[in-house]
């Protein structure tokens, strides 16, 4: 599926768990919270692609990487001082980063599993034990990478659900190819039906 129709399937996910999550007490009832919640599902409904450099936000993350690498070496160069100051700080982003750049081998393989998505919760709970991430972001999150998941899962290449125990690539009964007429029906009308669920919600 294409970056605009994940973050459709995304965005419908989102929508949808908003009406289940406030009775588990995950999003409270404040409308900024909402809209983080929303922003972190569809940074979730991208994440899985960021195996894939050439990707919509696989080039964002791999620019982005490589802007703070260049920056950590610069200080390291030049202000080593400043960059003694914050050590700790960067140990626990490469620790942060290091799970991902250890699943990235190539398109849908790692980041398109089951194993990632407990991995990734797994992951977010530890991050608001540690750092008090709230679970509003952390649930935005794994709701966006599991709508990725669906959406790749409704296509002909499948994704290998059970990566690394086996890598044969699961779809659903009834598939489409990317980027074909069928997909961009599929997000039209997931966008109308969203339109009319949050205006007759709203009015």
């Amino acid at each position: 599926m294409m970056a605009p129709g994940h973050q459709v399937v995304g965005f419908t996910f989102g929508v949808g768990a908003l009406t289940l999550i406030p009775a588990f007490e995950v999003v409270s009832e404040r409308p900024f919270q909402m809209v983080l919640f929303l922003v972190f599902v569809l940074i979730g409904s991208l994440l899985p692609d960021i195996d894939t450099p050439t990707s919509t936000f696989g080039q964002k993350f791999w620019r982005g990487l490589l802007t703070i690498f260049t920056l950590a070496f610069l200080c390291y160069l030049f202000f080593p001082s400043y960059l003694n100051t914050y050590r700790e700080e960067l140990k626990i982003f490469v620790m942060m980063l290091l799970p991902v750049l250890i699943m990235i081998r190539g398109h849908r393989k790692m980041t398109h599993s089951l194993l990632f998505v407990g991995l990734l919760i797994v992951y977010s709970a530890v991050l608001e034990q540690a750092f008090q991430v709230p679970r509003v972001l952390a649930a935005g999150l794994v709701i966006g990478v599991i709508s990725h998941l669906f959406g790749d899962y409704l296509t002909k290449k499948g994704i290998p659900l059970f990566y690394p125990f086996s890598k044969k690539h699961q779809q659903f009964l009834i598939t489409f190819r990317t980027g074909s007429p069928s997909e961009k029906m599929i997000v039209y009308s997931l966008v109308l039906w969203n339109v009319w669920f949050l205006t007759s919600t709203i009015f």
